[in-house]
């Protein structure tokens, strides 16, 4: 790896050992506004702390926003992603408390074919609920639910507290509009 200083240019040769190809990278840099010298740094770097503003790239580099009518967009697109995770996580509970289990009863007289009775039944029922349409379409709503999950964590990521604010009143509005049935206070277990 060589560094050029004067062009402020980051070079990096890889040789392959069979064909004697090469393959080199660049790297452009621009010093930094440091009080050090001699440092150099990319000013493409996110920032890490909470900062305002309009000029932002949320997710992609398709998503970049760079005045007022954008970042208020893409406020109101995050409080609906949002709103629509929270959904889907009171959906996919809806589904689980609604799914009927049929409970296997097990006849068994024989005491030395009890173990064996049990067990085929136990193999047979959770194979049967492993290999079901609707842990299928359960399976599938989890994994659309995590990745959704991990695209608001990275929007909240960019620091920026306009987009942060977004992700909170899109959780509130989100547990608001989906999560009603809980407020009644019958989901709790204890003094009753």
């Amino acid at each position: 790896m060589a560094l050029n200083r004067s062009a402020l240019r980051i070079e990096n040769v890889a040789k392959f050992p069979e064909g004697g190809a090469s393959v080199r990278i660049s790297y452009r840099l621009r010093p930094s506004r440091s009080r050090r010298p001699g440092i150099l740094v990319d000013r493409r770097a996110a920032r890490m702390s909470f900062h305002g503003g309009v000029a932002e790239t949320i997710l992609f580099e398709e998503w970049r926003i760079n005045n007022a009518q954008g970042m208020i967009g893409s406020v109101i697109g995050v409080i609906l992603l949002t709103a629509l995770y929270e959904g889907l996580k009171s959906y996919r509970e809806y589904l689980f408390e609604s799914e009927e289990i049929e409970k296997v009863c097990v006849n068994t007289n024989y005491d030395f074919r009890k173990v064996f009775t049990i067990l085929y039944y136990v193999v047979y029922y959770y194979s049967a609920l492993l290999f079901s349409g609707v842990h299928f379409f359960q399976t599938f709503l989890h994994v659309i639910q995590i990745v959704l999950g991990y695209f608001l964590m990275f929007i909240f990521m960019t620091y920026n507290y306009w987009l942060c604010i977004a992700v909170g009143t899109g959780t509130a509005l989100g547990y608001w509009l989906f999560q009603w049935d809980k407020a009644n206070n019958d989901n709790t277990d204890c003094c009753s």
